[in-house]
């Protein structure tokens, strides 16, 4: 958040394209170069859950996976850089983009209540985590107890990819009208700074 904040000071620069596209690209090429090597940048294996090196593994997809599977929690220096790199230099190319149908108008909304939609997808996908569980007969108490926090994740619970989608266009999907009304709201109390932090 703190890196976010001071990056707004770029953002106001006549230049920022270029600014922003010097900053993207080389975390993006640092992040190939630390995670190519394997020896730093991703934490250590088993400490306490991180993930560590990469390996080769026997097929090119999962060798893939092995290389991109970075520890987000607590986030590792290849995690930001491979998350904010590209994002950086989707940022800039995308510069004189309008935002007036389609798809990235309803990005936009999205974009313009960024905190406020984060912190109502949480409870969101904990709620239809507990519902799902109960609808399908898996195991939901531990949901209560703190979750994956504080306890193991029971065997018999869990669901595949494509139901993973699905929920999570819902819950996506599901914010859209919070979303939009928060935006509108914003517009019409600009006065009120605060609301520019939530």
């Amino acid at each position: 958040m703190a890196a976010g904040f001071a990056f707004g000071s770029i953002l106001d620069k006549p230049d920022r394209r270029r600014r922003i596209l010097t900053i993207g690209i080389p975390m993006t090429a640092l992040f190939f170069v630390l995670r190519g090597f394997n020896l730093y940048g991703n934490g250590t294996a088993g400490y306490p859950y991180s993930v560590g090196h990469w390996s080769t593994q026997p097929a090119v997809s999962s060798t893939i996976i092995s290389f991109l599977n970075v520890e987000k929690y607590p986030p590792s220096l290849d995690y930001l850089l491979v998350t904010l790199g590209p994002a950086l230099i989707l940022l800039g190319l995308l510069e004189n983009a309008k935002a007036e149908r389609g798809l990235s108008r309803v990005l936009l909304v999205y974009g313009r209540v960024p905190m406020f939609y984060y912190i109502l997808h949480i409870y969101l996908i904990y709620v239809l985590a507990i519902l799902v569980a109960l609808a399908v007969h898996q195991p939901a108490s531990w949901l209560w107890h703190g979750a994956i926090f504080l306890l193991p994740t029971p065997a018999t619970y869990g669901h595949g990819l494509p139901f993973i989608y699905v929920i999570w266009i819902l819950a996506v999907a599901s914010l859209y009208p919070a979303c939009r009304w928060y935006m509108e709201f914003k517009q019409r109390h600009r006065d009120w700074v605060w609301l520019s932090y939530l």
